[in-house]
C-alpha cells in the first residue's frame, strides 16, 4: 500500500511541475508570431515603415512578425480589425492622421482614440507649404505677407478634400490670419507636378512627400509646421519663429486593441524602440525624409488626445460633412 501510494505521489509531483511549465511557456510573451496590420495598400509610407521595423522586431522578440496590409474604408478596415482582436499583444496597427479624422468624417465606423491601446510613436514628416523652384517667394514670411496682402488669391493645392492636407491647409489659414482658395487633388502625388507646373502657387504636403523634389531643386519649402527646425529642409522657417501656433504632422505611430496587459505593451514598445534604434532603421528613415522621435504609450495618448480636439475644430471650419 505504501508503494503504491509513493507512486501516485511521484506521478502527482511530476505531473505538477509538467502542468506549471506549461502554464509558465503560455505566459512567456511573445511565444508565436505577431501580425501587424497596416490598413494601407503596399508600397506607402506606412507599408515600407511597417517592413523596416519588421525585420528589426523579429530579431529582438525572436519570434515571426507579419505584415497584414488591410487597406480600405479609409483605413477603417484595418483600424477595426485592431480594435477587435484578442488584447494578447499578438495583433497591433499602424495608423497616421487619418485615425484621429475618422472620427468625425465616417462616424458610422465607431472607431476613436480612447477604443485602442497605444503603443507607441516612432516618426513624424511635417507638412508645410511648398511651392515651385520659379515662385517670387522664397521664404515662410513673403509668401504669408502676399496671403495677407491678397486674400483669396494664392491657389493653394492638397491632397483631396477633407484629408489631412487640406485640414492643414485650413489650420495654418487660421493660425496665421490668411485666406487660400483651395485647389483639391485625388491624393498627394497629384498636387506636387501641379504646383511644379504653376498650375497652383503653392501645396501643403509634407517633406516625406517631396524629399526627391527638393533634393533635384524643383520644389522650395517655404516653411513647415514642425515642432522644431526639419534637417532635410535645414533653411526653411518654421511657423513657430514667426509666432504662429501650427503645427500639423503626418507621423507613423503604433497600437492594438484596449486591455493588452502592461507588462506585454512595455515589450511591444521597447521592441519597436530598440529597432528604431538601428543603423538600418535610422538609415531607412533618412531616405524617406522622415524625422525619427519617439513617445511611450502614456505620452501617444496625451498627443492623440490634442490632436483630436484640433482636427475636431478644423473639421468644423472645413465643412465637411460625414
Amino acid at each position: 500500500m505504501r508503494k503504491v501510494f509513493a507512486f501516485l505521489l511521484v506521478c502527482f509531483l511530476i505531473s505538477g511541475t509538467v502542468m506549471a511549465g506549461s502554464i509558465f511557456a503560455q505566459d512567456k510573451f511573445p511565444s508565436k508570431p505577431i501580425t501587424l496590420i497596416v490598413p494601407y495598400a503596399p508600397g506607402g509610407s506606412h507599408d515600407l515603415v511597417a517592413r523596416a521595423l519588421q525585420t528589426q522586431m523579429e530579431k529582438i522578440l525572436k519570434v515571426p512578425v507579419l505584415v497584414d496590409n488591410r487597406a480600405g474604408g479609409g483605413t477603417t478596415i484595418g483600424c477595426s480589425i485592431v480594435k477587435t482582436a484578442p488584447p494578447d499583444g499578438y495583433l497591433f496597427g499602424t495608423v497616421s492622421p487619418t485615425f484621429s479624422i475618422i472620427k468625425y468624417t465616417i462616424p458610422d465606423a465607431n472607431i476613436r482614440y480612447d477604443q485602442f491601446d497605444p503603443i507607441a510613436f516612432v516618426g513624424y514628416s511635417p507638412q508645410g507649404l511648398f511651392t515651385r523652384k520659379d515662385a517670387p517667394w522664397n521664404n515662410l514670411k513673403e509668401v504669408l505677407d502676399y496671403a495677407k496682402a491678397n486674400p483669396g488669391k494664392l491657389r493653394c493645392g492638397n491632397g483631396g478634400f477633407g484629408g489631412n492636407f487640406h485640414l492643414g491647409a485650413i489650420g495654418i489659414e487660421q493660425a496665421a490670419g490668411v485666406q487660400f482658395t483651395h485647389i483639391p487633388f485625388k491624393g498627394a502625388a497629384p498636387a506636387i507636378p501641379a504646383v511644379m507646373g504653376g498650375h497652383v502657387d503653392v501645396i501643403v504636403s509634407t517633406v516625406a512627400d517631396t524629399l526627391h523634389m527638393i533634393k533635384g531643386g524643383n520644389l522650395k519649402v517655404l516653411g513647415l509646421a514642425s515642432p522644431e527646425k526639419n534637417k532635410f529642409a535645414p533653411k526653411a522657417q518654421i511657423f513657430k519663429e514667426l509666432g504662429i501656433d501650427a503645427e500639423f504632422l503626418t507621423y507613423w505611430a503604433y497600437l492594438g486593441p484596449k486591455g493588452i496587459p502592461k507588462d506585454r505593451l512595455k515589450i511591444l514598445y521597447e521592441a519597436l524602440k530598440k529597432s528604431v534604434e538601428t543603423k538600418e532603421v535610422a538609415d531607412f528613415f533618412d531616405m524617406q525624409g522622415a524625422t525619427i522621435s519617439m513617445k511611450n504609450p502614456e505620452e501617444l495618448a496625451k498627443f492623440w488626445k490634442k490632436e483630436d480636439q484640433s482636427w475636431e475644430k478644423l473639421i468644423k471650419l472645413s465643412g465637411v460633412k460625414p
